[in-house]
């Protein structure tokens, strides 16, 4: 694996491309020179364009270390849909989610190295807040604000999001 600064400064500059020319602008050669490195740098490294773009997502959207530990199910919410729905996060998950339907090796990459994590983290968090079964809290949690975000329509806004989690905690501890 290359030295931390580099994987630093390829990551920002996929960042940055992207915000500014959209995922299609992302080559190895752009991807390179943005970055101040040199192709075979990533070559050496990274196997594809979308190996580099699962790095710097999973790396800017990973948990801190020390967990989520005073984060509530509402906040955490607020910032997948905050991070779902900027840029330049917004265009890549786009083009990555229309790989993920053609190309089973992007979609098993996606469920390990992003979604997997994430899901994880909210079913701690729900767990902490006393759902009786956490998968499926989480899922109908997410399920309304992934469809908005695939249909592209408008997000929740802080008090229909914090409606959405106590109707769902609410179904949740009424199931037998």
């Amino acid at each position: 694996m290359p030295h931390l600064r580099t994987v630093k400064k390829v990551h920002a500059a996929v960042l940055r491309l992207a915000l500014r020319a959209g995922p299609t602008a992302l080559t190895m050669e752009g991807i390179a020179a943005e970055a101040g490195v040199g192709k075979q740098t990533l070559y050496r490294n990274w196997p594809s364009v979308t190996a580099i773009v699962f790095d710097a997502l999973a790396h800017d959207s990973a948990p801190p270390p020390e967990g989520p530990a005073d984060t509530s199910v509402t906040s955490a919410l607020s910032a997948a849909v905050e991070e779902i729905s900027t840029e330049p996060r917004r265009s890549l998950l786009r083009s990555l989610a229309a790989s993920i339907q053609t190309d089973d090796a992007v979609a098993q990459e996606f469920q390990e190295r992003l979604l997997a994590p994430q899901l994880a983290q909210m079913r701690e968090l729900v767990r902490g807040e006393g759902a009786r079964d956490p998968v499926r809290v989480t899922e109908m949690l997410l399920a309304p604000i992934f469809y908005r975000w695939f249909m592209q329509l408008p997000q929740f806004d802080d008090a229909e999001l914090s409606e959405h989690v106590r109707a769902v905690m609410a179904f949740d501890r009424q199931r037998d």
